[in-house]
């Protein structure tokens, strides 16, 4: 009997080594393909979800600018000339009333590495620009410990009464992580991760954040007399509580931005005002964005003639035991950027050395 022949183990076929190098090969190709395509899906992702935050706080900044510069709250003039800066309280032994529309050159923060200096924006509105919810829960406690020695209820709530407040620049992060310390947000707020980069290899691109802060009474006073504005981490932990409690941010990513306001047929970028004869015709704001968006606004100007209860003359000056010599003399102090006097203390209504005086032209940008 013929039995068939059982084929050798030896002579069963398989994959040669050149074609298992090929398989892995192709599929390395195949896989990095992928792998791309997913790569480019996401950061495109990222850079539209990016750019669709900025196009909504550009939105929000828009609304908060508007608001405030159609209701601002201006005292009566009595005459038909200009208050001018230097003559805010020449003359007098009683405080002068603070400025009602204020746009200096912020000392309170240091230059960026080109130099370029931002400025502050601060002014009095008949009603808050910002809605009291985007603040803070310590907001309307702050808010309302500041009326209880008053008799003016109006603005317990945050949501009406006058409001000072101020438009002011701070690097990303900064007044983030010092609000973090001082129990005024989370450790995992999103305004906190917010100056990261997306991906740990690469740094995050230096940029600023507007803010929108009011101003208390507190606060007030001191202005009142001649000292600040103040640096975030000027202060005792309770006194910086109350001055960043109410702080917004309205818009991140910012690299540049000029307020100029039209006033004397010529634009201008420094004004100090406080009745209306010194109001400008209109105001306008430019801004160049880190992801290359770029906007230009102008608002018009309009007002009421009321009185202004965050800086009350009769109680704005210092008591004697808050005199100049209780301030620090190094130029670290309140308020301790080029142009200010010793301790801290500026020149009533806010009047700068020259050599504060940087303005930044966008038109070349647009």
């Amino acid at each position: 009997m013929i039995h068939p022949r059982t084929p050798s183990l030896s002579r069963r076929s398989g994959f040669t080594l050149i074609e298992t190098v090929l398989a892995m090969v192709l599929g390395a190709m195949v896989i990095s393909g992928c792998l791309s395509v997913f790569l480019a899906m996401r950061n495109a992702e990222r850079a539209f979800s990016s750019r669709y935050e900025r196009t909504a706080e550009m939105d929000i900044a828009h609304t908060a600018m508007r608001r405030a510069l159609l209701a601002l709250q201006m005292e009566e003039a009595d005459t038909g000339g200009v208050v001018l800066e230097q003559e805010a309280g020449a003359g007098s032994d009683e405080a002068p009333s603070r400025g009602r529309i204020i746009l200096e050159i912020d000392p309170s923060v240091q230059p960026d590495a080109s130099g370029w200096a931002p400025q502050r924006f601060e002014l009095v509105s008949s009603t808050p620009p910002v809605p009291p919810g985007l603040a803070t829960g310590a907001a309307a406690w702050y808010t309302a410990r500041d009326q209880e020695d008053t008799l003016d209820f109006s603005a317990m709530d945050g949501s009406q009464g006058v409001t000072r407040g101020v438009f002011e620049l701070r690097p990303t992060g900064q007044r983030e992580r010092v609000m973090a310390r001082l129990g005024l947000l989370a450790n995992d707020d999103a305004l906190l991760v917010e100056d990261r980069a997306p991906d740990s290899s690469t740094q995050a691109e230096p940029s600023w954040t507007l803010w929108w802060r009011p101003i208390l009474g507190g606060e007030g006073e001191q202005l009142l007399s001649g000292l600040g504005p103040f640096p975030d981490t000027d202060g005792g932990d309770e006194e910086r509580r109350a001055r960043l409690a109410g702080a917004v941010p309205l818009l991140r990513g910012v690299e540049r931005c000029v307020w100029e306001l039209y006033k004397g047929d010529e634009f201008i970028t420094e004004h100090y005002g406080l009745s209306m004869s010194d109001l400008p015709a209109y105001a306008q704001f430019e801004v160049v964005l880190t992801n290359g968006q770029y906007a230009s606004w102008m608002f018009e100007i309009d007002w009421i003639v009321g009185e202004d209860p965050s800086t009350d003359p009769g109680a704005g000056v210092a008591s004697d035991d808050q005199d100049a010599d209780d301030q620090p003399d190094d130029a670290d102090g309140p308020g301790g950027g080029p142009g200010d006097g010793p301790g801290g203390r500026r020149p009533p209504g806010g009047q700068m050395g020259d050599d504060r005086r940087r303005t930044f032209d966008l038109s070349g940008d647009s």
